[in-house]
């Protein structure tokens, strides 16, 4: 649906890891993998016990975890998309607070893949979601890449330029310049936008290559995800090695 070169989802090393909210059995980052993309995969905690062994032992990043009160345990700017297929979530709760996480969550122009009835739907309390939906993303500066059918995908600006464009007291605010974005331990949630540090976003020009080279510097974030996925697998590995004996 965003034409990459070769219809390739890694988009020449643009895109390396994605946060799969809701994920089931964490199909979609099995199929993943052979595109050099890493997904983790968050399932509600729940009934999906079940589901998240499954994937661990297919050697795929899964945890149980809540949208809830509390941060993700990742610092800013980890992922180059998020998806959430079939999705049930309410992200209009609470002023939009769990939709404001995945913004601190993606990096500068990432992606939120939403597949759900409210996007295509035409009875009355789906159309009301979907305009109230519509209207939140667009007062965070998100913009439509691609509508199709049941899927729409989002993109998030590059640099603070629209968040500046805003009119004064439109909601929701950006979060005050004390708060730490990378701070996640215990942290409560909030609802309001994480802008990129003024030093990081002097010019359009130098944004686009400073957040979005190839395979830039791995961040915490990146580093994170590269230690949960070699402890996982080397887990496996051993669990297999004593089953086998």
């Amino acid at each position: 649906m965003l034409n990459f070169k070769d219809n390739n989802i890694n988009n020449e090393g643009m895109l390396r890891t994605i946060l799969d909210v809701g994920c089931g059995v964490a199909s979609f980052g099995g199929y993943l993998l052979s595109s050099n993309v890493i997904a983790m995969s968050l399932a509600p905690n729940d009934v999906h016990q079940n589901q998240i062994q499954f994937a661990l032992e297919r050697g795929i990043p899964a945890y149980l975890g809540v949208l809830g009160t509390k941060r993700l345990p990742y610092p800013s700017r980890s992922f180059e998309l998020a998806h959430c297929s079939r999705c049930r979530i309410d992200w209009l709760q609470r002023d939009g607070i769990l939709l404001l996480e995945l913004d601190r969550l993606l990096r500068p122009g990432g992606y939120f893949a939403y597949s759900s009835p409210e996007a295509y739907a035409q009875d009355e309390e789906d159309l009301r979601i979907w305009k109230e939906m519509s209207a939140l993303v667009e007062r965070m500066c998100w913009k439509i890449a691609e509508k199709r059918n049941q899927t729409v995908i989002w993109v998030k600006p590059l640099n603070n330029d629209c968040y500046r464009r805003r009119a004064l007291g439109t909601k929701p605010p950006l979060c005050k310049s004390g708060d730490d974005p990378d701070s996640v331990w215990g942290v409560p949630m909030e609802a309001c936008i994480t802008p990129y540090p003024e030093r990081e976003c002097l010019s359009c020009s130098r944004c686009n290559h400073l957040m979005l080279s190839v395979y830039p510097p791995f961040s915490l974030g990146i580093n994170f995800l590269s230690v949960v996925t070699f402890l996982l697998l080397s887990f496996l590995t051993h669990d297999n090695f004593a089953i086998r004996r």
